[in-house]
């Protein structure tokens, strides 16, 4: 079976065939890079792509233990890939939280200062 990478819209239960040619798992980690969309200005636009990275990787998560659930098994190559996308989803959420913490610490410091 084909390893799609996490980035791909196609579900995790997608069949591949028989002689479909087989991704490395390097290949498939450095697919996982894409550029930000063009016309998104500076920051919101990160912040933007960041967000919707993170939920789409959730959405992704979801569905492998929803078909986990209904009795799918995955080879040793889809869970390796699933451990790697839980990993980068827990990382990113912990970025993300950073982030807003010193944000709001920021605020707090310039609404405190005294002109």
């Amino acid at each position: 079976m084909l390893v799609t990478p996490t980035t791909a819209a196609a579900p995790l239960g997608a069949a591949a065939s028989a002689s479909a040619p087989r991704a490395s798992f390097g290949a498939v980690l450095r697919r996982q890079l894409t550029p930000a969309p063009p016309g998104l200005p500076g920051a919101q636009g990160t912040v933007r792509v960041a967000l919707e990275t993170l939920d789409r990787a959730r959405e992704r998560l979801d569905a492998a233990l929803a078909a986990a659930r209904r009795g799918r098994t995955f080879t040793s190559q889809e869970l390796l890939a699933l451990q790697a996308d839980a990993y980068r989803y827990s990382q990113g959420v912990e970025v993300a939280s950073r982030v807003v913490e010193q944000a709001v610490q920021s605020v707090k410091q310039a609404v405190n200062t005294q002109v």
